[in-house]
Protein backbone atom coordinates (compact mmCIF):
# COMPACT_ATOMS: atom_id res chain seq x y z
CA UNK A 1 0.00 0.00 0.00
CA UNK A 2 3.14 2.43 0.83
CA UNK A 3 4.41 1.87 -2.25
CA UNK A 4 1.05 2.71 -4.02
CA UNK A 5 0.72 5.93 -2.02
CA UNK A 6 4.32 6.74 -3.23
CA UNK A 7 3.18 5.63 -7.25
CA UNK A 8 0.29 8.45 -6.56
CA UNK A 9 2.57 11.36 -5.46
CA UNK A 10 4.92 10.40 -8.27
CA UNK A 11 2.16 10.48 -10.84
CA UNK A 12 0.44 13.72 -9.68
CA UNK A 13 3.43 16.06 -8.38
CA UNK A 14 3.46 17.94 -11.75
CA UNK A 15 0.04 18.37 -11.80
CA UNK A 16 0.07 21.06 -8.89
CA UNK A 17 -2.53 19.68 -6.73
CA UNK A 18 -0.90 20.94 -3.53
CA UNK A 19 -0.35 24.65 -4.43
CA UNK A 20 -3.78 24.77 -5.89
CA UNK A 21 -5.48 23.50 -2.44
CA UNK A 22 -2.82 26.21 -0.43
CA UNK A 23 -4.39 28.87 -2.93
CA UNK A 24 -7.85 28.02 -1.87
CA UNK A 25 -6.95 27.76 1.67
CA UNK A 26 -5.52 31.26 0.84
CA UNK A 27 -8.79 32.77 -0.52
CA UNK A 28 -10.47 31.48 2.48
CA UNK A 29 -8.43 32.65 5.47
CA UNK A 30 -8.72 36.30 3.32
CA UNK A 31 -12.53 36.08 3.05
CA UNK A 32 -12.51 35.10 7.30
CA UNK A 33 -10.35 37.84 8.31
CA UNK A 34 -11.21 40.11 6.05
CA UNK A 35 -12.17 43.92 7.22
CA UNK A 36 -11.82 46.23 10.30
CA UNK A 37 -12.61 44.38 14.10
CA UNK A 38 -14.71 46.82 16.19
CA UNK A 39 -13.59 46.39 20.04
CA UNK A 40 -16.71 44.20 20.94
CA UNK A 41 -15.83 41.54 17.86
CA UNK A 42 -12.30 41.38 19.18
CA UNK A 43 -13.55 41.44 22.65
CA UNK A 44 -15.28 38.18 21.05
CA UNK A 45 -13.16 36.83 18.39
CA UNK A 46 -12.82 33.49 19.12
CA UNK A 47 -16.36 32.85 19.52
CA UNK A 48 -17.28 34.79 16.25
CA UNK A 49 -14.88 32.54 14.19
CA UNK A 50 -16.58 29.12 15.76
CA UNK A 51 -19.86 30.58 14.78
CA UNK A 52 -18.59 31.77 11.08
CA UNK A 53 -16.04 28.73 10.42
CA UNK A 54 -19.00 26.21 9.54
CA UNK A 55 -20.35 28.61 7.20
CA UNK A 56 -17.36 29.02 5.07
CA UNK A 57 -16.83 25.61 5.30
CA UNK A 58 -19.79 24.52 3.63
CA UNK A 59 -19.21 27.14 0.97
CA UNK A 60 -14.81 25.91 0.64
CA UNK A 61 -14.23 22.38 1.74
CA UNK A 62 -16.41 20.96 -1.07
CA UNK A 63 -14.86 22.67 -3.82
CA UNK A 64 -11.59 21.39 -2.51
CA UNK A 65 -13.00 17.76 -2.26
CA UNK A 66 -14.00 18.56 -5.79
CA UNK A 67 -10.64 19.73 -7.18
CA UNK A 68 -8.23 17.12 -5.90
CA UNK A 69 -10.62 14.26 -6.03
CA UNK A 70 -11.06 15.21 -9.74
CA UNK A 71 -7.54 15.70 -10.11
CA UNK A 72 -6.10 12.38 -8.76
CA UNK A 73 -9.12 10.12 -10.49
CA UNK A 74 -9.24 11.86 -14.01
CA UNK A 75 -5.40 11.15 -14.67
CA UNK A 76 -6.21 7.55 -15.51
CA UNK A 77 -9.29 7.92 -17.19
CA UNK A 78 -8.11 10.70 -19.64
CA UNK A 79 -4.91 8.32 -20.17
CA UNK A 80 -7.01 5.20 -20.43
CA UNK A 81 -4.30 3.64 -17.75
CA UNK A 82 -6.64 1.30 -15.82
CA UNK A 83 -6.02 -1.96 -17.56
CA UNK A 84 -1.99 -1.76 -17.59
CA UNK A 85 -2.55 -0.73 -13.68
CA UNK A 86 -4.68 -3.59 -13.10
CA UNK A 87 -1.90 -5.96 -13.93
CA UNK A 88 0.47 -4.68 -11.41
CA UNK A 89 -1.87 -4.35 -8.31
CA UNK A 90 -6.13 -4.83 -7.83
CA UNK A 91 -8.72 -2.40 -8.33
CA UNK A 92 -9.61 -2.46 -4.15
CA UNK A 93 -5.89 -1.77 -3.77
CA UNK A 94 -5.54 0.82 -5.97
CA UNK A 95 -8.97 2.67 -5.53
CA UNK A 96 -7.68 3.04 -1.48
CA UNK A 97 -4.54 4.06 -2.28
CA UNK A 98 -5.48 6.60 -4.76
CA UNK A 99 -8.78 7.69 -1.51
CA UNK A 100 -5.67 7.74 1.45
CA UNK A 101 -3.09 9.61 -0.76
CA UNK A 102 -6.45 12.01 -1.83
CA UNK A 103 -6.97 12.44 1.95
CA UNK A 104 -4.24 13.28 3.50
CA UNK A 105 -3.53 16.15 0.99
CA UNK A 106 -7.13 17.35 2.13
CA UNK A 107 -5.75 17.47 5.31
CA UNK A 108 -2.68 19.62 4.90
CA UNK A 109 -5.15 22.65 4.40
CA UNK A 110 -7.22 21.73 7.82
CA UNK A 111 -4.53 21.80 9.62
CA UNK A 112 -2.71 25.06 8.33
CA UNK A 113 -6.43 26.63 8.70
CA UNK A 114 -6.78 25.60 12.55
CA UNK A 115 -2.96 26.90 12.72
CA UNK A 116 -3.97 30.40 11.39
CA UNK A 117 -6.73 31.00 12.97
CA UNK A 118 -4.96 30.90 16.20
CA UNK A 119 -1.95 33.04 15.11
CA UNK A 120 -4.24 35.39 13.20
CA UNK A 121 -6.21 35.73 16.69
CA UNK A 122 -3.29 36.18 18.79
CA UNK A 123 -1.87 39.39 16.23
CA UNK A 124 -5.27 40.76 15.93
CA UNK A 125 -6.00 40.88 19.92
CA UNK A 126 -9.08 38.45 20.25
CA UNK A 127 -10.03 38.86 24.36
CA UNK A 128 -10.20 36.03 26.47
CA UNK A 129 -8.24 32.76 27.00
CA UNK A 130 -8.13 30.55 23.90
CA UNK A 131 -11.03 27.92 23.82
CA UNK A 132 -8.50 25.12 23.02
CA UNK A 133 -10.86 22.53 24.03
CA UNK A 134 -13.68 23.65 22.10
CA UNK A 135 -11.35 24.34 18.80
CA UNK A 136 -10.28 20.73 19.17
CA UNK A 137 -14.07 19.69 18.82
CA UNK A 138 -14.12 22.13 15.98
CA UNK A 139 -11.50 20.58 14.23
CA UNK A 140 -12.84 17.27 14.43
CA UNK A 141 -15.87 17.84 13.27
CA UNK A 142 -14.14 19.97 10.18
CA UNK A 143 -11.95 16.46 9.45
CA UNK A 144 -14.76 14.21 9.85
CA UNK A 145 -17.46 16.07 7.62
CA UNK A 146 -14.50 16.88 5.25
CA UNK A 147 -13.36 13.33 5.01
CA UNK A 148 -17.16 11.82 4.49
CA UNK A 149 -17.47 14.56 1.50
CA UNK A 150 -14.17 13.59 -0.32
CA UNK A 151 -14.50 9.80 -0.01
CA UNK A 152 -17.97 10.50 -1.72
CA UNK A 153 -16.39 12.89 -4.48
CA UNK A 154 -13.63 10.32 -4.67
CA UNK A 155 -16.37 7.61 -5.34
CA UNK A 156 -17.88 9.43 -7.82
CA UNK A 157 -14.51 10.64 -9.34
CA UNK A 158 -13.60 6.45 -9.92
CA UNK A 159 -16.28 5.35 -11.36
CA UNK A 160 -17.55 7.99 -13.68
CA UNK A 161 -14.77 8.69 -16.88
CA UNK A 162 -16.35 12.18 -17.07
CA UNK A 163 -15.23 14.39 -14.21
CA UNK A 164 -17.95 16.66 -15.33
CA UNK A 165 -20.40 14.28 -13.53
CA UNK A 166 -18.49 14.38 -10.21
CA UNK A 167 -18.17 18.32 -10.30
CA UNK A 168 -22.26 18.76 -10.52
CA UNK A 169 -23.03 16.55 -8.39
CA UNK A 170 -20.62 18.29 -5.52
CA UNK A 171 -21.63 21.30 -6.54
CA UNK A 172 -25.09 20.65 -6.40
CA UNK A 173 -24.89 19.21 -2.62
CA UNK A 174 -22.83 22.30 -1.19
CA UNK A 175 -25.39 24.42 -2.62
CA UNK A 176 -28.06 22.32 -0.83
CA UNK A 177 -25.89 21.82 2.27
CA UNK A 178 -25.72 25.66 1.70
CA UNK A 179 -28.89 26.30 1.82
CA UNK A 180 -29.66 24.03 5.21
CA UNK A 181 -27.66 26.55 6.82
CA UNK A 182 -30.12 29.01 6.53
CA UNK A 183 -32.99 27.10 7.50
CA UNK A 184 -32.00 25.96 10.99
CA UNK A 185 -35.42 25.64 11.87
CA UNK A 186 -35.66 22.53 9.61
CA UNK A 187 -33.14 20.42 11.04
CA UNK A 188 -33.89 17.25 8.75
CA UNK A 189 -32.09 19.05 5.81
CA UNK A 190 -28.79 18.89 7.61
CA UNK A 191 -28.78 15.41 9.08
CA UNK A 192 -29.61 13.37 5.70
CA UNK A 193 -26.99 15.66 3.70
CA UNK A 194 -23.18 14.94 4.47
CA UNK A 195 -22.41 18.62 3.36
CA UNK A 196 -25.37 19.84 5.71
CA UNK A 197 -23.00 18.27 8.62
CA UNK A 198 -20.80 21.22 9.15
CA UNK A 199 -24.36 22.86 10.27
CA UNK A 200 -24.99 20.03 12.53
CA UNK A 201 -22.36 19.86 14.47
CA UNK A 202 -21.69 23.13 15.20
CA UNK A 203 -21.98 24.35 18.77
CA UNK A 204 -22.13 27.95 18.74
CA UNK A 205 -24.67 30.00 18.45
CA UNK A 206 -25.58 33.80 18.16
CA UNK A 207 -27.82 36.21 19.68
CA UNK A 208 -28.32 39.45 17.52
CA UNK A 209 -29.61 42.39 18.82
CA UNK A 210 -30.85 44.92 16.00
CA UNK A 211 -31.06 48.15 18.09
CA UNK A 212 -27.51 47.74 19.69
CA UNK A 213 -26.20 46.04 16.91
CA UNK A 214 -24.30 43.83 19.59
CA UNK A 215 -23.41 39.76 19.08
CA UNK A 216 -23.87 37.46 22.09
CA UNK A 217 -22.57 34.18 21.60
CA UNK A 218 -23.21 30.89 23.54
CA UNK A 219 -22.69 27.42 23.44
CA UNK A 220 -24.74 25.18 22.34
CA UNK A 221 -25.35 21.24 23.28
CA UNK A 222 -22.50 19.74 21.19
CA UNK A 223 -24.25 16.65 18.86
CA UNK A 224 -21.71 14.05 19.87
CA UNK A 225 -24.45 11.29 17.69
CA UNK A 226 -23.65 13.38 14.51
CA UNK A 227 -20.08 12.74 14.84
CA UNK A 228 -20.64 9.11 14.95
CA UNK A 229 -23.07 8.83 11.99
CA UNK A 230 -21.49 10.64 9.97
CA UNK A 231 -18.05 8.40 10.41
CA UNK A 232 -20.29 5.60 9.75
CA UNK A 233 -21.63 7.28 6.31
CA UNK A 234 -18.03 8.08 5.15
CA UNK A 235 -16.73 3.84 5.83
CA UNK A 236 -20.37 3.01 4.25
CA UNK A 237 -19.62 4.73 1.06
CA UNK A 238 -16.16 3.99 0.80
CA UNK A 239 -17.03 0.01 1.01
CA UNK A 240 -20.03 0.78 -1.25
CA UNK A 241 -17.94 2.84 -3.64
CA UNK A 242 -14.88 0.11 -3.82
CA UNK A 243 -17.47 -2.77 -4.64
CA UNK A 244 -19.15 -0.80 -6.96
CA UNK A 245 -14.96 -0.08 -8.78
CA UNK A 246 -13.97 -3.78 -8.86
CA UNK A 247 -16.81 -5.12 -9.91
CA UNK A 248 -17.15 -1.98 -12.33
CA UNK A 249 -15.69 -3.08 -16.34
CA UNK A 250 -12.55 -0.61 -17.26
Amino acid sequence: MIKLIKCEYLKTRRRYILPVTLGITAMYLALLFYGEYSDDALRQGWWALLYQLPLLNTMFMPILCIVVASRLCGLEHKGATFKQLFTLTSKGSLFTAKLIYGLGIITVPILIQFAAIYIAGCYLGFGGVYPLNLYLIYLLSTLLTTYAIYVFQHCMSMLFKNQAVSFFVGIGGEFTGLFSMFLPQIPCLRKILIWGYYGDMQFVGNNWDRETRINDFYLMDINYAAFFIITTVAVLMYLIGKKLFTDKEV
